[in-house]
Formats: structure tokens, C-alpha cells, sequence
């Protein structure tokens, strides 16, 4: 004999099963190794145009690992490896922390000359800003900028810098300056003046990248990751604070020391200073963080419920704590023109209007929604937003152009 009460459970199932379904999906960061354990210790990590990294050891080499994890020995010839850069043509630039020197690896010889020793105490990262190479001096607490003589002009200083360590060109102009010694994360302008930008919840920091308009820094000594974002604002974003190699989602994972930190094809890859069998010796592996991909993502929820889930699962990805300051205008507008150029004129528009909304300030997605009513024929609101795109910025000259053909 059924039970009365099996119409209502069978009810009550389907109900929580469909509210589960409807509740806002969400989105993790994974923590994996990339490489197996190599001897050595940590100092920076940058990458080329093709995603190669360069990792420091802190000692004598510097590793080259391949987008595919394959590990080589770029250079065993230094004398303590410790910050690094890139410049346009591809050599590595290395600071020889214990050497007190700064050198040039050539990409295809692999040849090693000196660029600078004079006025080099301790020097850490280095950073291209406008073709021009800049180095932390950890043992000084200055900042200081390589000219092309070799000769290291003095460019900041202060009481907010203890052991600058890491060190990157923000996409506004400015330095970013990350203290081993402490917390501090110092803004340092054109003209030398050092502010204190962001202060992490940390004894001490490590490196420091950039990814999608936020910044991402490690703190050694307390084994966490951490992303800012652009107006300052700190999210806990991997680690548990506890020193282990543990791989699995972000705040669940563990690191031990981590210090390169560089962000390349989609993904954060970082280095962990590992002790040796027995205490033995050092050891490190490079581990990376890898992200939701936004445009499958978005593309996934198209296809499953069209322009209404794309705005539901948009809205959690932006309100989620890790990626809510991320900077997904060029992905949604590449999607966007994708769709467009398909023929599937409303379903553009849809992405494009989204993408505007999100960024009002930028002339270029008002630009691009005109430019979706424009295909679709409708010259009117093709009109108004050409103007809203001019009025942001006047020098848009693809805006005045298409109001002049549409008046």
C-alpha cells in the first residue's frame, strides 16, 4: 500500500532539486603541480610572448619550462638568481642577488654580460617600464632605475620600503613595489613618490603579477597567495596558511614559502621553497593555479539557456569573491563579434548591451553595441551609442566616421 505521503516527497524532491538547479553557480580556482620537485630554491619567475617560463633558483640556475611543463637549465651561471624581466627581444634579464649585479642572458646563445654592478645592494625584481629597467635593492631599501651605461640612478626610497623584493610596471604608469619584510605593497609614480597602495593581512610578502586588471602576490612566510585588485582592495585567494604542498581548490590548498609568481596563458604559476630529504639541501616545484574560462563559461550558458542564463551565470561569476574585480570586457566582446559575425544579430546585441553595462566608461563597448544595431539595421540606437562612445571619447574617430555616413 503507497503512502500518502509519497505525492509530497515526490513534490518536495523535485522542488529542492530545481531550486538547487536555479541557484547561482559557482566558480573555483585549482591548485595542481606543474613540475615534479627540482633542486634548488626560489626566486622570481617571468615568462615569454609564448608562455615559457623563467624560473630563479636562487642560487646558480635558471630554469626554462616549456608551456608543457618540460624543464631545462637556461643558465647554471649565476650567483644567487633572485629577480628577473624579459625585455621586447626576449632576453632575460637577471639580478644576481649575491653577486650584486644585474646581467643579460642572450635568448639564442645564452651568452652572459654584465649590465650594471655599481650601486647594487642586494637586488631583487625587475621590472621593464617603457623600455627602461628598474630593480628593487632589498639590503638598501631603494628603488632604482638601470640606464643603458650601466650606470643605477637612485629613483625611490622611504620608510614604507623593508627588503622590496618583487616588482612590477602597472598598466597605468606606475610601479608596484612588494616588500619581503613586511606587508607593504608601495606605489611608486613617474616623478618617485612611494604611497602605500594595498597592505596585506600577512607578515610578510614575496612577488608579485597581474592578471585580467587585478594583481596577484604571494606572501612567504605565511604560505597564502593574495589578489588585489585595482583600487587597492586584498581577497584571500589560495593557500591555507598551514606550509604544505597540497594540491586542490585555491583556499584549500597549501603551499610552502611560495615567491615567483607570474601569470601566462590564463594561469598563475608559482614556486614553493621545499627542505630537502632529512632537511637536507632545498627543493622546489612550480605549481599553477588555473582559472574558470570565462568565455566557455559564458559559451555554455548560451547554449544552455540562451541570452537569460548567460546573464544569471555573468552575474554570479561577477559577484563571486574571486573574480568579481576581474576585467572580462575584450573575452565578452571577442564572443560578442563571434555571434555577430554568425548572423545571430540579437543574440550580439544582447552580449554587447551586457558587456556596456558592466563597463559604462569604456567607449569601446558602447562602440561595439552601436555597431551590433548597425549590422542588424536599426540605424536609430546604432546612432545613439555611436554618440555615447564619442562622448567618452572624443578621438574615437570610428564613432564620428559611422555618424556621418548614418546622418
Amino acid at each position: 500500500m503507497k503512502s500518502a505521503l509519497t505525492p509530497f516527497v515526490v513534490i518536495l524532491g523535485l522542488f529542492l532539486s530545481l531550486n538547487s538547479q536555479a541557484q547561482s553557480p559557482k566558480f573555483e580556482v585549482n591548485v595542481s603541480s606543474f613540475t615534479d620537485t627540482l633542486i634548488g630554491r626560489v626566486g622570481e619567475i617571468d615568462r615569454d610572448v609564448i608562455g615559457n617560463l623563467f624560473v630563479a633558483d636562487f642560487g646558480e640556475k635558471v630554469w626554462k619550462i616549456s608551456p608543457l611543463g618540460e624543464v631545462e637549465v637556461f643558465t647554471n651561471t649565476m650567483y644567487g638568481s633572485s629577480g628577473n624581466a624579459l625585455d621586447a627581444q626576449g632576453n632575460l634579464f637577471q639580478a644576481q642577488y649575491y653577486g650584486n649585479t644585474i646581467v643579460k642572458v642572450n635568448r639564442y646563445t645564452r651568452e652572459v654580460s654584465e649590465v650594471a654592478h655599481k650601486g647594487l645592494v642586494g637586488p631583487v625584481g625587475l621590472a621593464f617600464l617603457n623600455n627602461e629597467l628598474y630593480v628593487c635593492n632589498c639590503n638598501n631599501n631603494t628603488i632604482a632605475k638601470v640606464e643603458k651605461t650601466g650606470e643605477v640612478t637612485q629613483v625611490a626610497s622611504g620608510p614604507l620600503f623593508n627588503c622590496p623584493n618583487g616588482l612590477i610596471a602597472g598598466r597605468d604608469g606606475n610601479l608596484y613595489v612588494v616588500n619581503y619584510r613586511n606587508p607593504n605593497i608601495v606605489k611608486v609614480d613617474a616623478a618617485g613618490t612611494a604611497t602605500l597602495f594595498a597592505k596585506l593581512p600577512a607578515t610578510s610578502g614575496g612577488h608579485i603579477t597581474e592578471l585580467k586588471g587585478n594583481f596577484f602576490v604571494t606572501s612567504f612566510f605565511d604560505h597564502k597567495i593574495f589578489k588585489v585588485s585595482g583600487d587597492g582592495k586584498v581577497t584571500h585567494f589560495a593557500g591555507t596558511g598551514v606550509a604544505g604542498v597540497k594540491n586542490g581548490k585555491g583556499l584549500e590548498s597549501q603551499f610552502i614559502n611560495p615567491n615567483g609568481i607570474v601569470a601566462t596563458n590564463g594561469s598563475l604559476f608559482v614556486n614553493d621553497k621545499i627542505p630537502g630529504p632529512g632537511g637536507q639541501g632545498w627543493r622546489t616545484v612550480i605549481r599553477r593555479i588555473s582559472f574558470p574560462d570565462f568565455s566557455a563559461v559564458i559559451s555554455r550558458a548560451l547554449a544552455s539557456g540562451g541570452l537569460k542564463q548567460v546573464e544569471t551565470v555573468y552575474k554570479a561569476y561577477k559577484e563571486s569573491s574571486f573574480f568579481k574585480n576581474d576585467r572580462t570586457e575584450g573575452e565578452m566582446n571577442f564572443l560578442a563579434y563571434g555571434q555577430l559575425t554568425s548572423g545571430q544579430h540579437d543574440i550580439a546585441i544582447g552580449l554587447f548591451k551586457l558587456n556596456a553595462d558592466s563597463y559604462p566608461e569604456s567607449f569601446n563597448t558602447w562602440d561595439s553595441l552601436a555597431e551590433g544595431y548597425l549590422t542588424k539595421g536599426d540605424k536609430k540606437n546604432a546612432r545613439k551609442y555611436y554618440k555615447k562612445s564619442l562622448e567618452l571619447n572624443p578621438q574615437n574617430t570610428n564613432a564620428a566616421e559611422k555618424l556621418k555616413e548614418l546622418q
